[in-house]
């Protein structure tokens, strides 16, 4: 049997009626994939309007207390940042003590084992 011109048309019609399927399968399934993604991102804008827009309307907080709280408020920020200044510092000191501390008990571990290791050859020649 021989294949006429309509065979011809008729498998090229459906491989390309294949390929068609094939396309919308493999675009449901990447949409299927990013919906998820797609979502969640359109949920992060809409926070982000909502904050800009409480931003927007929300006023100076302290506008409404005394210069005499305002200065107190400044007194104590700036109380509070100097007190973390210097709890950041004695926290680095410490790490740094600490560190040291571990490194000459590592140092003093290493001389013993290597002096172990040096009678251990003596003994053995």
């Amino acid at each position: 049997m021989a294949l006429t011109v309509t065979d011809y048309v008729i498998y090229a019609l459906l491989i390309f009626v294949g390929l068609i399927i094939i396309y919308f399968i493999i675009r449901e399934l990447r949409t299927w994939r990013n919906q998820p993604r797609l979502a969640q991102i359109e949920l992060d804008r809409e926070k982000l309007d909502l904050i800009k827009a409480e931003m927007s309307t929300r006023g100076e907080p302290y506008s409404k207390l005394p210069d005499e709280k305002l200065g107190e408020l400044r007194t104590l920020d700036a109380e509070n940042t100097a007190l973390e200044v210097d709890i950041f510092g004695k926290q680095k000191t410490v790490e740094g003590r600490i560190q040291r501390l571990e490194n000459q008990v590592k140092d003093k571990k290493y001389d013993k084992m290597l002096e172990r290791i040096r009678e251990e050859e003596i003994k053995l020649r």
